[in-house]
């Protein structure tokens, strides 16, 4: 399937009516659970396809604290890396999530969020620390921290923010071979964290106080990094007003570049009309012949089973409590009761520090069509689709390839949900 066809997926099956009558097309109902990337893409994309389109969240999901970058895989060749460690891994995401799937689902990401970068070559960057790390996209606003040895850095702190010290990067850098050099200006807002710096710089007049001060410390040429407290559009403002390069350096969470991500997705699917169930939780489902019909959610005290054709289950794993773990070290799915597969056959190993510990990639196990299967390994519901955090065999946090998995599983489950629709013509 191209990536065209991807982000167009097919409309509402046409429903056949009584003999005689005319046929006539019904949305079908789509009901996603989860408000992070992957839910909120999933709801965007399957709005897009035709579906009527309700999120069921207990709250907003955990792009708000990210950096704003997309990590495919932590390696120089990212789409290359994910699409080998399908082939070596059954068990991983990517053995069922395709580079055509992760390419369409970054298609799919930037239809609403400018980013810059490639899938094909990862992009280094400072952190905070002065590690470099490598990712795949990343906003505007990081693009002149790409390191390159020929290039000279300056890291500016400002006086009154925590969490940043700008000669720790600079010498964490310079130790890796990369010319940096560090600065402090003056700069103290009513607070010290990033969010209250960043609505500090809403303000023309301290944006331009900003812009001085940088000019002041830096040299010509110089590639002037900052603390990730801008939004994107006051980032450009702050470089015009510079002259020189500038780029946002990601800080501990919540994150100005995330939240402002965040903020784009939501508004999208307000615009688009799309039902939100806040503050609500999915906690059962009522099943017949192989397939959901209700979806139990739990609103305000009260149970409602609301009527649903595909689930897609972006719930975010056992970040989010969707997968709970007991305290007998047993793994728990907390809605459906899915089997929870642990890949290393327990969630916690006594070598904290050195093997990888099961918990961190505990997950549902799934069909190529992201179904979720039971013991037997046959669909438990072939309605239901499990995306982004729920799918079990990755180690994100080592592996950097949370956003590739997410958004290719998108795309991979609503390509699924389109072939079922296709295929399964039901009567109005």
């Amino acid at each position: 399937m191209s990536t065209l066809e991807a982000r167009h997926l097919a409309a509402a099956p046409t429903s056949a009516s009584p003999a005689g009558s005319e046929r006539r097309s019904v949305k079908p109902h789509t009901i996603v659970i989860g408000a992070g990337i992957s839910g909120l893409l999933a709801a965007l994309e399957a709005h897009r396809a035709g579906h009527r389109v309700t999120i069921v969240t207990k709250g907003f999901g955990g792009l708000q604290l990210s950096a704003g970058t997309i990590d495919i895989y932590d390696d120089d060749a990212p789409l290359e890396a994910a699409a080998r460690i399908g082939k070596e891994n059954p068990d991983h995401p990517y053995a069922h999530i395709s580079t055509d799937d992760i390419t369409a689902g970054i298609e799919a990401l930037r239809a609403y969020i400018p980013l810059e970068g490639s899938a094909e070559h990862a992009t280094k960057l400072p952190t905070a620390l002065g590690a470099i790390r490598r990712t795949s996209l990343f906003p505007h606003s990081y693009a002149a921290g790409a390191l390159d040895s020929a290039t000279d850095y300056l890291i500016v702190g400002f006086s009154g923010i925590k969490d940043f010290y700008p000669k720790l990067v600079a010498e964490n850098l310079a130790n890796q071979g990369i010319s940096a050099r560090a600065e402090v200006v003056t700069l103290i807002a009513k607070g010290d964290t990033s969010l209250q710096y960043s609505r500090l710089l809403e303000s023309d007049e301290a944006l331009q106080r900003l812009a001085e001060a940088l000019k002041r410390v830096a040299q010509p040429g110089e590639h002037i990094g900052i603390p990730a407290v801008l939004r994107e559009d006051a980032a450009r403002k702050l470089e015009h007003l510079v002259g020189q390069p500038v780029f946002q350096i990601p800080t501990p969470p919540p994150l100005v570049p995330g939240l402002g991500f965040n903020e784009i997705l939501r508004a999208a699917t307000q615009q688009a009309r799309i039902q939100l169930m806040l503050n609500a939780a999915a906690v059962g489902a009522v099943p017949v012949d192989g397939r959901l019909t209700k979806l139990k959610v739990q609103v305000a005290g009260a149970v409602k089973d609301i009527s649903a054709d595909y689930v897609i289950y972006a719930a975010g794993g056992l970040d989010s409590g969707a997968i709970e773990i007991d305290s007998y070290f047993n793994a728990h799915d907390t809605v459906f009761d899915f089997p929870v597969t642990v890949p290393t056959g327990h969630v916690a190993d006594p070598d904290y520090w050195g093997k990888p510990q099961g918990a961190f990639a505990a997950g549902l196990a799934t069909d190529d069509d992201l179904h979720p299967v039971g013991e037997d390994g046959t669909p438990v519901y072939t309605n239901v689709y499990a995306v982004g955090g729920m799918l079990s065999g990755a180690w994100r946090a080592r592996e950097k390839d949370g956003e590739g998995i997410a958004l290719g599983s998108v795309i991979r489950a609503l390509n699924a949900i389109k072939n079922d629709a296709m295929t399964n013509e039901r009567i109005a």
